[in-house]
C-alpha cells in the first residue's frame, strides 16, 4: 500500500511541475517572481511606446492648426492696387491701397457695425452694410460708401475680400499697420497716428 501511494504521489508531482513549466508565462502570481517580471516589462514597454507616439504627433497637429501670430508676409496678401484681407469672422474686408484715392483715403475697412460711429452717422446711414472706416496719408479717419477696399476672391470663394488676416496677425504696409484681435480690427496710420477700430458691436476712431 505505501509503494502505491509513492508512486501515485511522484506521477503528479511531474505533471505539475511540467504544467508549472509550460504555463509560466500566463502565471501572474508571485510563484514564478522572476518570469512575471520578464513578462510584465515586455508589456510595459509596449504600452510606453505608443503613448509616446500620440503624444508627440499631437503638438504637431495642435502647432498646424495654430494661427498665425504677430506680422504677416505683405506678399500672401497682394492684389490688384493694394494688400487686401478680411478679418477671420468674414465680417470687415479692408485694404492696405498702393496709392491714396481722390479724397486721401488709403488704407480702409468695410463691414457692418453698430452703433454708426458717432462722427459718420449720415455717411453710415447711406449704407450700413458697405460703409468704410478709411484713414489717408494726411488725412484722419473718415467715412467712404465705396468697395474699394474690398479684395477679389481667393481659393474659389465667391465673395471677394482677400486672404483672412488671423487674430494676432500684423500687416504693415508703408507707413500703415493693421492688426487683426477678437475685438476688431485696428488701422492706424504710423506717421501721424491717426486710425480706427472697428467690430460688430463697438468702433472708434482717434
Amino acid at each position: 500500500m505505501q509503494i502505491r501511494g509513492a508512486r501515485i504521489a511522484v506521477v503528479p508531482c511531474a505533471v505539475a511541475l511540467a504544467l508549472l513549466a509550460g504555463c509560466g508565462n500566463d502565471d501572474k502570481g508571485s510563484g514564478t517572481p522572476t518570469s512575471a517580471t520578464v513578462v510584465s516589462s515586455s508589456p510595459v514597454a509596449s504600452s510606453t511606446a505608443a503613448p509616446t507616439t500620440t503624444t508627440a504627433a499631437a503638438p504637431t497637429s495642435s502647432a498646424t492648426r495654430a494661427p498665425a501670430s504677430g506680422p504677416v508676409d505683405p506678399a500672401q496678401y497682394r492684389q490688384q492696387m493694394g494688400y487686401y484681407f478680411q478679418s477671420p469672422s468674414g465680417s470687415f474686408l479692408c485694404a492696405i491701397l498702393d496709392q491714396p484715392m481722390d479724397d486721401n483715403a488709403q488704407v480702409g475697412c468695410q463691414g457692418p457695425t453698430t452703433p454708426a460711429p458717432a462722427e459718420f452717422k449720415e455717411c453710415w446711414s447711406k449704407n450700413p452694410q458697405g460703409s468704410t472706416l478709411t484713414v489717408g496719408k494726411r488725412s484722419g479717419a473718415r467715412c467712404l460708401n465705396q468697395g474699394v477696399f474690398v479684395g477679389a476672391p481667393i481659393d474659389g470663394g465667391s465673395r471677394g475680400g482677400g486672404r483672412v488676416l488671423p487674430y494676432g496677425g500684423v500687416l504693415t504696409v508703408g507707413a500703415f499697420t493693421c492688426d487683426s484681435a477678437e475685438n476688431g480690427v485696428t488701422c492706424t496710420n504710423d506717421t501721424t497716428g491717426a486710425g480706427f477700430t472697428i467690430a460688430r458691436e463697438a468702433n472708434r476712431t482717434f
